[in-house]
C-alpha cells in the first residue's frame, strides 16, 4: 500500500476513486449474494451455488488488493462456508437452508462493512 501513496502521504485521486467505486460494487454484490442465497434451498441450487462461490472468491481477492481487510475476511468466511457444505469429509455439514441463512447473514455484514469503509473515504 505504501507504493500507492504520494510523497505527501495522501492516496492518489485515481486510487481513491477506484476504492469508492469498489465499495459501491460491494453493496451491489451483497444484494446479489442475498438474492442468490435465498435460492439455495430451491431447485436453483445448482445455478446459484457456483455463482456464490465465484463472487466470494472475487471479493476476497479484490478486497485484499484495494486495502479492505475486513471485506476480504468476510468473503473468505463466505467461501469457507460454501466449501464446507460440499466437503464430503465433513460430518456436520449444514443443510441448504442453514447455508442460505449463513450466507444472508454474511451478506448483511459485508454491506455494513462497505458502508463503514465508505465513510472513511469521505472527504
Amino acid at each position: 500500500m505504501a507504493q500507492l501513496l504520494q510523497p505527501n502521504g495522501s492516496v492518489t485521486g485515481e486510487l481513491l476513486e477506484l476504492r469508492r467505486d469498489y465499495l459501491q460494487s460491494v453493496h451491489d454484490t451483497a444484494l446479489r449474494l442475498r438474492r442468490r442465497s435465498l435460492d439455495l434451498g430451491s431447485d436453483q441450487f445448482k445455478v446459484e451455488f457456483p455463482e456464490l462461490l465465484f463472487a466470494a472468491h472475487q471479493l476476497k481477492g479484490s478486497g485484499a488488493s484495494l486495502g479492505f481487510p475486513r471485506i476480504t475476511e468476510l468473503a473468505e468466511r463466505m467461501r469457507d462456508e460454501l466449501n464446507h457444505f460440499i466437503d464430503p469429509a465433513e460430518a456436520a455439514r449444514p443443510s441448504r437452508e442453514q447455508l442460505s441463512e449463513m450466507m444472508i447473514v454474511l451478506s448483511h455484514e459485508l454491506e455494513r462493512e462497505a458502508t463503514a469503509a465508505q465513510k472513511t473515504l469521505q472527504v
